[in-house]
């Protein structure tokens, strides 16, 4: 039989793990969290405290713990009974360490998990009425506030909203979208971020070297990065590490430990990858997956590798690199920015890939393939100076007609204002652009094609007899200039902000006839009916009031031209077919098996005074 004496001394023994031995009790101790704790402090100092806070972030972060200390600093009494808030708790006083304890009566901590219903709520509402026994405010902790259901929240906006003044809520979540708005607009939120690697690292340093652990900084630095900002995570892997290594932790252990591969193992598998090495690359993958690494962590510290190469290679290293991978790093730093980016988009699918597939490994097998055969492949600028100098090429687009002259637009708006007559035959040099000479084209005009304004002979000014024509008269505004093709006018339609009118002609509108006041064009075939019975009216509307006269807008049902839309789609397919013809872009086209061209950019394109390539803003 065990004595009381034994026993006594066996529970006061009792290890207690390094999670919560190390748990913060004061603001000084709470790392990473800055940004928190001067707004705490300033409201403290101001006396501007909020009634009900919300503290969100992932999973042993700190949130719990913060909220302890934000109900001992709030009740605190100092060490002599005369103190008042602040975010430096005595830890001495009654209430500092009822609270402490878990015994006071005064703060209560509801974990919302296991307490998620109405009648929860309501003892809570119903306790708010009184007030405390003995401290400064009662204060509720609610652990894990988004678990409450819908009814328990809408039970506790009210009491939420206007709180006795001795009352304060403090809630924590993980999941602070679950949060109804209408409870978070009643809270100060503030989210605990994740503590950055190399100051969980030297967290950890300090915990080892108070628990007498002899540990490598490099596999604390794992541990660190395992962890993934969480402190209480860190904690307890470090807690495991030594277990495992009887206070004594390598980097191999943690490694180990970890199921990961190391860092300098991971870049080795990149480094033969990126030197097109598949069988080197797939051999690496394979020491390290008998070695009890994860295919998804092996993808995840590839990306991490790159990541740090590239920062490299752009001239912003690391601060602190690992050890192991420093001369990695630099070598890898030597593959280029573009070959690196080119991975990273790669390996950065293929984690993807790696997460969904049904067998890991053999994805991770599938990433390391594609990427040991893409890697070696020549980029665009390597292209461009294998190709032999040649004469600077340009493209050559179709011209589009030159609107008239003002001379020409004022005669013929003196003319409409006596009579409607006929729009005179479209000469040459207004033709469509279809028919106009490559050696006239130039970039800048690939966008404006005009369409004919008058297809009809010069003696027929009628209009059809439908009862579609609509007139629409308008107060006389200063006068604007008039529209010369369709395009015109739904250019017009966007700069006086009807984006949809715009769109509509774009794509609807066939033209037939267009002169000043009167427009009479076909509708495309399937229009909606909405679109059918309001399109016109509406686009007379609008002419008349931006030209300052009435215009009679009416419906053909045949002779149309092409769509604003359709012609644009025509000029486009023209300019990729010519510029597919250039020898430099065909050169370029036939490095890349199924590559086309998808745009083109008009620009100001410069010779380079080498080589002769045309480059867009280049310098002589």
């Amino acid at each position: 039989m065990t004595s009381p004496n034994s026993l006594h001394s066996t529970q006061s023994d009792a290890y207690r793990v390094l999670a919560r031995k190390y748990r913060p009790d004061s603001f000084d101790k709470l790392i990473g969290q800055d940004a928190l704790v001067r707004t705490l402090s300033n409201a403290i100092t101001l006396g501007r405290l909020a009634h009900a806070f919300v503290l969100t972030g992932v999973r042993g972060i700190g949130k719990t713990s913060t909220a302890r200390i934000l109900a001992r600093g709030l009740n605190c009494e100092g060490a002599d009974g005369n103190g008042g808030p602040t975010l430096s708790p005595c830890g001495v006083c009654g209430s500092c360490d009822a609270i402490a304890s878990g015994r006071h009566v005064d703060v209560l901590e509801m974990d919302a998990a296991s307490n998620t219903g109405v009648d929860d709520v309501r003892e809570i509402i119903d306790g708010s009425a009184y007030r405390p026994v003995s401290a400064r405010f009662k204060i509720y902790i609610i652990d894990e506030v988004h678990m409450l259901s819908r009814n328990a929240f809408n039970a506790l906006l009210k009491t939420l909203e206007e709180p006795p003044d001795a009352v304060k809520f403090i809630f924590a979540t993980t999941e602070i979208r679950k949060v109804p708005v209408t409870i978070l607009s009643r809270c100060q939120r503030f989210d605990l971020r994740r503590v950055p690697a190399d100051m969980l690292t030297d967290h950890l340093v300090s915990i080892a070297e108070a628990e007498n652990i002899t540990a490598e900084r490099a596999a604390l630095a794992q541990i660190a990065r395992a962890a993934e900002g969480s402190v209480r995570d860190a904690l307890s892997l470090l807690d495991q590490a030594a277990a495992q290594g009887a206070d004594a932790i390598s980097e191999k252990a943690v490694v180990d430990m970890l199921g990961q591969a190391g860092q300098e193992q991971v870049a080795a598998l990149l480094s033969a990858c990126l030197e097109g090495q598949t069988q080197a690359a797939l051999s690496l993958y394979d020491v390290a997956d008998k070695g009890g690494a994860e295919p998804e962590t092996v993808i995840s510290d590839m990306l991490d590798i790159i990541h740090l190469a590239s920062l490299t290679a752009a001239g912003a290293p690391p601060a602190d690199p690992p050890e192991a991978v420093k001369h990695a790093l630099d070598e890898l730093a030597k593959t280029g920015i573009a070959r690196l980016g080119r991975a990273w988009q790669v390996v950065l699918t293929g984690h993807g890939d790696v997460r969904a597939a049904p067998n890991p490994r053999a994805a991770a097998h599938m990433v390391l393939i594609k990427l040991a055969h893409i890697a070696p492949m020549p980029t665009p600028a390597e292209i461009l100076r294998k190709l032999p100098h040649s004469q600077p090429q340009t493209l050559s687009q179709p011209a589009a007609p030159a609107h008239p002259a003002p001379a020409a637009q004022a005669d013929t708006a003196s003319a409409d204002d006596s009579e409607p007559e006929p729009a005179a035959p479209a000469s040459p040099a207004q033709a469509s652009p279809a028919q106009a000479s490559p050696a006239q084209a130039s970039p800048e005009h690939i966008s404006a094609v005009p369409v004919l304004l008058d297809s009809a002979p010069p003696e027929t000014p009628a209009l059809p007899s439908t009862p579609e024509r609509i007139a629409v008269e308008t107060a006389p505004p200063a006068p604007s200039e008039m529209p010369l093709s369709i395009r015109d006018i739904a250019n017009r339609c966007e700069t006086e902000g009807e984006h949809i009118l715009a769109a509509r002609i774009r794509k609807y509108l066939r033209p037939v006839r267009l002169r000043a006041g009167i427009l009479e064009a076909e509708l495309v075939a399937g229009l909606p009916d909405d679109v059918q019975d309001t399109l016109l009216s509406t686009l007379a509307r609008h002419l008349g009031l931006w030209t300052g006269q009435p215009w009679l807008v009416s419906r053909a049902y045949e002779g149309g031209g092409k769509t604003v839309q359709e012609d644009d789609d025509e000029m486009q397919g023209e300019a990729f077919n010519d510029a597919s013809k250039i020898p430099l872009v065909n050169a370029v086209l036939s490095q890349f098996s199924g590559a086309e061209v998808t745009n083109i950019i008009s620009t100001e394109i410069v010779p380079d005074s080498e080589t002769g390539i045309m480059f867009e803003g280049a310098e002589k």
